[in-house]
């Protein structure tokens, strides 16, 4: 089980996403939320996919994609390349956790 509480069969080396385990609970470091991030990567489409981050400070650029000094990958999966500062006022309420997926339900709340 990760911070997040989703639950998770590992297999392999957990170093790779920089993951720690202890005691079935699953912590995060430099790539926020990354199991759930690479899951929905492989399974959003059908077929056989790789899927691949740009090492921090870098990014994939192809024809017609705009590019971004020092980094700031589009998908990339290191938190240099996911956290994104915010500044929210008028409210002391705040997201159950720091990730973009779980910002729309605490924005609804804020406007309801």
């Amino acid at each position: 089980m990760d911070e997040y509480e989703q639950s998770w069969d590992l297999a392999g080396d957990a170093g790779v996403l920089n993951l720690t385990v202890k005691n079935n609970k699953i912590f995060y470091d430099e790539y926020p939320d990354a199991l759930a991030r690479l899951y929905s990567s492989l399974t959003s489409h059908g077929g056989n996919y790789l899927v691949a981050s740009a090492k921090p400070g870098f990014e994939f650029i192809g024809e017609g994609s705009p590019t971004h000094v020092g980094g700031a990958s589009h998908g990339g999966l290191h938190k240099q390349d996911s956290l994104v500062p915010m500044i929210v006022t008028g409210t002391d309420s705040s997201p159950k956790h720091l990730r973009m997926i779980d910002l729309k339900d605490w924005i609804l709340t804020l406007i309801d």
